[in-house]
């Protein structure tokens, strides 16, 4: 029974080919709507470690460093914190427009960026930027806040909000374009964590920073969870309607094989051959369509290692699933109709 399973699907081979790159179209957007949405969390957590604060201390008023901006004083904290000012700001580069992340820091302590390129931040006017930053690159100069900046380092990897780069600035410069250069801070940082924290200020860990930084994308992932399930009702619906229109073609082959003495768990072993087949062939496309789509995606796509593993998982949990339309239509065949005019 399997071995005319095997051989039907080689007299349909056109037919399950136009199936395979069908299923396989649909599993690789479900693997680039997977890594999308983890893009957006390992871009954070990127960020945070590149930062290297163990606690990060706010305002008792402001939900997060990187969601709202709620100044206070930069010594509030004393001397063992970092003062940081985290902006939400555009740049631009001869008329260029780029959304960014901006955070001042001061040049040496702790959630200062260690360039990957270039040197490190060292003064006024100097900036280091994520090389996802595409209006301006090492060298250049770019115009923030009606000042102007040079970028002496790139880092990798340091985005937030689905892709925004994080511009690194001397705290100074933040306070001269946010505050008029009063000595205030958003956030400070710590090494370690610290025994207290004055009144009027709160603690966060680099879990509830994230958590924070993730909660406006909400929404979005929750689309994304959403379209990637319709993705695979998509595939199983395919992977069904060829094997359901097989079975009705082959109504009488199997009538025969039942006549003959084969039973109705054997047939189906043979459907269920099929529908594995065709879905770990279209995951082994789907795989290689979305390594070659996802750097075209407009947004950042990151597809997480274990999405590849588990492709096959799916994909054959999806197949079965879907065979038992067929399964149903092979048990309900009578042996009789073998003989039928």
């Amino acid at each position: 029974m399997l071995r005319a399973a095997l051989r039907d699907l080689q007299w349909r081979w056109k037919r399950f080919v136009i199936a395979m790159v069908g299923v396989a179209l649909v599993f690789a957007m479900g693997l680039i709507m997977t890594g999308l949405s983890e893009s957006f969390s390992l871009e954070v957590e990127r960020t945070l470690d590149a930062i290297d604060a163990d606690v990060w201390a706010v305002s008792d008023d402001a939900s997060g460093p990187f969601t709202s901006f709620v100044p206070v004083p930069a010594s509030a904290a004393g001397p063992a914190a970092s003062p940081v000012m985290v902006l939400r700001q555009t740049i631009s580069d001869r008329g260029t427009l780029a959304d960014i992340i901006a955070v001042g820091v001061e040049p040496g302590r702790l959630g200062s960026p260690r360039a990957t390129d270039g040197v490190d931040l060292g003064g006024s006017g100097e900036a280091v930027v994520d090389d996802a930053l595409e209006v301006a690159g090492l060298g250049d100069t770019f115009s923030m806040g009606g000042t102007a900046f040079r970028v002496v380092g790139t880092v990798a990897g340091q985005r937030l909000y689905a892709g925004l780069p994080v511009v690194y600035i001397t705290l100074s410069d933040a306070q001269a374009i946010a505050v008029g250069g009063q000595p205030l801070a958003t956030a400070f940082l710590f090494a370690g964590a610290p025994s207290s924290v004055p009144a009027g200020l709160r603690t966060m860990s680099n879990g509830d920073v994230k958590t924070d930084v993730l909660r406006p994308l909400r929404d979005a992932m929750s689309s994304i969870a959403f379209v990637r399930l319709l993705l695979w009702v998509v595939a199983a619906t395919i992977i069904g309607s060829v094997l359901y229109l097989q079975a009705m073609e082959r109504t009488r082959d199997f009538a025969v094989f039942k006549a003959t003495g084969s039973s109705t768990v054997e047939i189906g072993v043979g459907l269920a051959l099929q529908a594995v087949v065709l879905s770990l062939a279209a995951a082994v496309l789907a795989a290689a369509l979305a390594v070659v789509l996802a750097p075209r995606f407009p947004m950042h796509v990151e597809i997480p290692t274990n999405a590849f593993v588990l492709l096959p998982v799916v994909t054959v949990a999806v197949g079965l699933l879907a065979s038992l339309v067929a399964l149903r239509k092979t048990a309900t065949i009578q042996p009789a109709l073998a003989f039928g005019g």
